[in-house]
């Protein structure tokens, strides 16, 4: 699969985004009948229906290729490369809640990044690092504190 230009990924962004713009009313489709195995204290229509009704929300990719200048990180660098001096997940939860968003999405083990957390693993994590910052728990205390729903990718 070839990969996007930064052209086609941001048309396919703003696409992605008027669409969420669009009135909760046009949006309206039928539920699916479908048996689930998922075992949960909701069915997963139910719970899938409270995420598309969350709306307008961010996800985000703060790791290795942050600080390497790239589109895509390179796992190679040692994980020093991974430098925040400034690290402000208020400012980021204060943004979200500022555009309307009532959700947040963080990424705390990109394929080609570091674990953003300390973790007792050989794997690469900000454990490695100068700043040493779990950036999962600082992101999760923001949002929770701005009443913003946190989820992970």
């Amino acid at each position: 699969m070839p990969k996007s230009t930064r052209k086609e990924f941001l048309h396919a962004t703003v696409g992605a985004a008027a669409f969420a713009a669009l009135p909760k009313s046009s949006l309206h489709v039928p539920p699916l009948e479908a048996p689930t195995t998922f075992s949960a204290a909701k069915p997963l229509l139910q719970l899938q229906q409270e995420f598309v009704d969350l709306r307008f929300g961010m996800f985000n990719h703060f790791n290795l290729a942050t600080f390497q200048d790239r589109e895509w990180g390179d796992p190679h660098d040692p994980p020093t490369v991974f430098a925040p001096t400034a690290l402000d997940t208020d400012q980021w939860a204060r943004a979200a809640k500022s555009a309307g968003m009532t959700w947040g999405c963080l990424t705390p083990k990109h394929h080609d990044g570091i674990c953003l957390w300390p973790t007792a693993t050989p794997v690469a994590s900000v454990a490695h690092t100068k700043a040493k910052t779990d950036v999962v728990r600082s992101y999760v205390d923001s949002f929770r504190r701005e009443g913003l729903k946190v989820a992970f990718h």
